[in-house]
């Protein structure tokens, strides 16, 4: 018989606060930006509540791993299928092929428990917007998962050793992950984030909490100041933390300890601060928590799809409406019904229910990726279109060749970008510069020059390692400026420049005066999506405009005014504006001739290369007898 927990009130207020955090910050609340450390939140939880189950059940000699993934599969698997099958049906009305096949590819991850490691492979330098992954969010479930496929046999060997040797093993974890993740945090922090050795230590945590024997105090004041305590870290994570901060590691031990001791608190002594967390208000949402937490984003990302762009507060105010309403309904019809009725819903319903649901979805899945993305939904014209989003760029930077591509981990110049006589032109930069190289080339090769590249995904040309968090752009900018330096190319063209820094004005009068003509190009157009879901849109509204009208986001032109000035009369340097020079302003073309000039928000075709990349280059070239 397996061991049942009393009810605590107060943990359905915890996770209300978790849930509202995460929903909020998804939804664009501004004023919450660290709200996603509720995930957090819920892994402290789930770690207390379940490991606190597995100890009393070892400890009484009534534990079974198949009762203990029945009671799994129980709570976890019919609200997770019913929200994916239909966030599957809406994403097949809505998405695009190429976003349809990223799908088809989370679904079959994210129903067979490994999401997680999917998404830590989305994240490379082309890859999609995570609004437009709809089970991004499934990552956490994952994590949970493969730590309670794994947990439960680890405390039933540990226990042989005793209290004591279950103690020290599971801190012993924890001190383990906990180093991991904030050792990651320098080498990939993706993995960090994303992968279950890293984040194991924030469910250790609520395994550590309950450990048996552990005392929990029955002062007022001592639970009461835990409590309130607990809630003011959470809560000052969630105001305090951004997006750009890294995360998890040490920093992640500051919501993490804060649900700890909103826990330990609770359990004893009532206070105020359990009180006004076991309130009607805070236990609902608590209480729908995790549907809440399954609908949620699948509106966000499909929402932002179906909808375009649309004013941020009456998005979060009728997200997070319709979030509570289908979140509310997927608890009392899915939820609920399956974890009372159990005698409709035997161990045998409920296993064959689950495989056979996790095989539909999965057979859903296979053939939205063996179709790449379910085309055939699309009329011949937005196929043809729509097919750019699978566009191969690499021809287009020279990829592999001159090319770094994203996270390599190091960098190692090819001879066969570094020219070796004169006339030459070097290319120094990010993307947003390799991406003319072609047009460079022709143009070279027409007057006589050789033509180099050095350049990588996300690297500004800048020795300052602070500028980027790619690990291989500190060694390939050092490369760049001493060989620009020893060689003295007589043109050197930057691109993919941020904000210009006195590091950055200090190295250009370097060159200047070793006798470098020095030519920056400025910032291509920047669009609110990728141009060939943009074109796929209108068409698909009846609109056959291919001029910017309004998709243009307004910083790339803002970015280029400000480069202008700032470059403005310095000798030997050249601003090149790729708006002026190729558009004669800013209202450029999304495609030309048929083709998109862009295959993504701001990366070049070939075609586009060829259209902003001809007269970009007769200026470059021209510049030369200025």
């Amino acid at each position: 018989m397996h061991h049942s927990l009393r009810y605590r009130a107060h943990i359905d207020g915890l996770r209300a606060i978790a849930v509202l955090g995460v929903v909020l910050y998804h939804f664009g609340a501004n004023w919450l930006p660290g709200g996603f450390v509720g995930v957090d939140v819920f892994f402290v939880i789930s770690g207390y509540l379940i490991c606190k189950s597995i100890y009393a059940d070892v400890a009484d000699g009534r534990f079974s791993l198949l009762g203990f993934y029945e009671r799994r599969i129980r709570r976890i698997a019919p609200a997770f299928l019913a929200v994916t099958a239909v966030t599957a049906l809406a994403a097949a009305l809505i998405l695009l092929p190429y976003q349809m096949l990223i799908f088809g590819r989370s679904v079959l991850w994210s129903v067979f428990a490994v999401g997680n490691i999917f998404f830590y492979q989305r994240t490379d330098y082309f890859a999609p917007a995570a609004q437009e992954m709809p089970l991004l969010h499934y990552w956490s479930l994952a994590v949970e998962e493969q730590f309670y496929f794994l947990f439960p046999a680890l405390v039933l060997l540990l226990n042989r050793f005793g209290r004591r040797g279950l103690a020290m093993g599971v801190l012993g974890l924890f001190v383990a992950s906990l180093t991991a993740s904030q050792f990651m945090l320098t080498r990939d922090p993706a993995a960090a984030y994303f992968l279950l050795p890293f984040r194991a230590f924030e469910m250790l945590i609520g395994a550590a909490l309950a450990l048996p024997g552990l005392r929990f105090s029955q002062k007022p004041a001592e639970c009461a100041a835990a409590v309130l305590g607990g809630c003011a870290m959470i809560l000052g994570a969630m105001l305090m933390l951004t997006s750009s901060s890294p995360f998890p590691g040490l920093r992640a031990l500051t919501p993490c300890v804060g649900a700890a001791l909103v826990i330990w608190g609770g359990e004893g002594v009532a206070t105020l601060g359990t009180r006004l967390l076991g309130s009607r208000p805070m236990v609902f949402v608590g209480k729908i928590s995790y549907s809440l937490y399954l609908v949620h984003w699948p509106i966000v990302a499909l929402g932002k799809e179906w909808l375009g762009p649309v004013a941020p507060l009456p998005f979060l105010v009728g997200g997070v409406a319709l979030s509570l309403l289908l979140g509310f309904l997927s608890w009392r019809c899915v939820e609920q019904p399956v974890r009372l009725n159990r005698r409709l819903f035997t161990p045998k319903v409920l296993v064959g229910a689950t495989l056979a649901g996790t095989l539909a979805l999965a057979v859903f899945a296979q053939i939205a990726i063996a179709t790449r993305g379910l085309p055939q939904r699309l009329s011949p014209e937005a196929q043809r279109l729509a097919a750019y989003a699978f566009y191969n760029g690499d021809p287009v930077f020279r990829q592999g060749v001159c090319f770094t591509p994203f996270f390599l981990a190091d960098y190692k110049a090819k001879p066969e970008c570094l020219p070796t006589g004169h006339p030459s032109v070097m290319v120094w930069g990010s993307s947003h510069i390799a991406h003319f190289i072609t047009a460079i080339l022709a143009a070279g090769e027409a007057r006589g020059y050789e033509v180099g590249q050095i350049t990588g995904a996300a690297c500004p040309p800048v020795v300052d390692a602070d500028q980027t968090r790619m690990p291989y752009c500190a060694a390939m900018n050092a490369f760049a400026r001493d060989w620009v330096l020893a060689n003295r190319p007589d043109i050197l063209v930057l691109g993919g420049i941020g904000m210009p820094t006195p590091e950055l004005d200090r190295e250009i009068e370097g060159f200047v005066r070793a006798g470098i003509r020095v030519v920056v190009v400025g910032p291509v157009p920047l669009y609110r999506d990728a141009v060939p879901k943009l074109l796929v849109r209108r068409l698909l509204a009846g609109d056959t405009g291919t001029r910017t009208e309004g998709d243009l986001l307004a910083s790339a032109p803002q970015h280029d005014q400000r480069l202008r000035a700032h470059f403005a009369g310095k000798p030997g340097v050249t601003y090149i504006s790729v708006f002026d020079a190729a558009c004669g302003g800013t209202d450029c073309p999304l495609m030309v001739e048929g083709e998109p000039l862009q295959h993504d928000s701001s990366h070049f075709t070939l075609a586009g290369a060829r259209f902003f990349g001809r007269p970009v280059s007769e200026l470059i070239f021209g510049s030369s007898a200025k």
